[in-house]
């Protein structure tokens, strides 16, 4: 039986505890990390929690991946997105990176940089690691959930004109500015043998303003979370606390056209024009994250038994 975890504070140092309707039970022990927290197994993480409560109200829930951690990023996951980015389903598993300091709790404010005119959201399913994945490991369905201690959702935030506008396409730049990583409010930690089960039956959704924008179920994913993460294994270490995020269903505010798809290839190696190009066009024909605006995103599983909750964004200037 999964547990649902929140990391929050009450004017102090954070704390853990365990969602129980509207409550928290705040856990016994200290954990300083994600790591920490998820040595415990959910039936061990029960057994901690006091016979305190506090109301959800009362506290600030803050991130429940904490830094330092990798944050690995699947792109072009699911085939609706793939398509409305100009590409057919892809062959090979797309991989970049965010940085830690990005992450940002489920209820905070995005903040758009100075500058950004192309400011994009990006619903995903995170996963959290509890151990860690190094070359020779092999990850299966029936050994997910001794990798995989908990899952959270995220949004991958993403600046399109520093990503496609910046010298030679700045796709770490153009999604690691602080806040461009809300995730939570739960971690859910699910036992070992839930875990692939689980991972088959996940619905997401964004709202933009109210407006249903994203909508996708986790049968839809290109590469399922295995194949993902032996490629990563393939190339790199990851440990535990380290969050895999599995990609973006259809619906983003960039959308493929000829006229980006000519400014890109003709102004590639023109930095000084294609930026200028690039969000000229795009701005005409799409309006693009500004401050007041509002993303609302939920995540649980199809027959409405785990729910993760949900995210409640507003974007404000720098």
């Amino acid at each position: 039986m999964v547990v649902r975890l929140s990391r929050f504070t009450t004017g102090g140092d954070p704390l853990w505890g365990i969602v129980d309707g509207d409550e928290i039970a705040p856990l016994e022990g200290t954990f300083v990390s994600t790591a920490d927290i998820l040595r415990l197994s959910a039936a061990e993480l029960r057994t901690r929690a006091g016979v305190q409560r506090l109301p959800i109200s009362s506290a600030k829930i803050l991130s429940p991946v904490t830094a330092p951690a990798q944050i690995i990023c699947q792109g072009l996951n699911y085939a609706d997105h793939a398509i409305e980015s100009g590409h057919a389903p892809s062959q090979k598993n797309l991989l970049f990176m965010k940085a830690a300091s990005s992450l940002s709790g489920a209820f905070d404010p995005v903040i758009r940089p100075d500058g950004v005119q192309m400011l994009d959201y990006e619903v995903e399913l995170g996963l959290v690691l509890k151990r860690p994945l190094r070359a020779g490991d092999l990850v299966t369905r029936e050994n997910l959930g001794d990798f995989i201690g908990g899952l959270v959702l995220c949004n991958d935030v993403s600046a399109r004109d520093v990503m496609f506008g910046e010298a030679f396409l700045q796709w770490f730049r153009g999604k690691s500015a602080r806040t461009f990583c809300p995730c939570g409010p739960w971690l859910v930690v699910p036992e070992p043998d839930e875990v692939a089960d689980l991972l088959d039956r996940i619905e997401i959704r964004l709202w933009l303003n109210d407006e249903l924008r994203q909508s996708a179920h986790t049968r839809d994913f290109v590469f399922r979370p295995e194949t993902c993460l032996n490629d990563i294994a393939s190339l790199m270490d990851l440990s535990a606390g380290d969050l895999v995020l599995t990609g973006t269903p259809g619906g983003v505010i960039l959308q493929a056209s000829a006229a980006l798809a000519q400014i890109l290839t003709t102004k590639l190696f023109k930095d000084s024009e294609r930026k200028g190009a690039l969000a000229e066009e795009a701005t005409a024909h799409a309006r693009y994250l500004a401050p007041g605006d509002v993303m609302r995103a939920e995540m649980r599983t199809d027959d409405g038994a785990v729910d993760f909750g949900g995210h409640l964004l507003q974007v404000v200037d720098a």
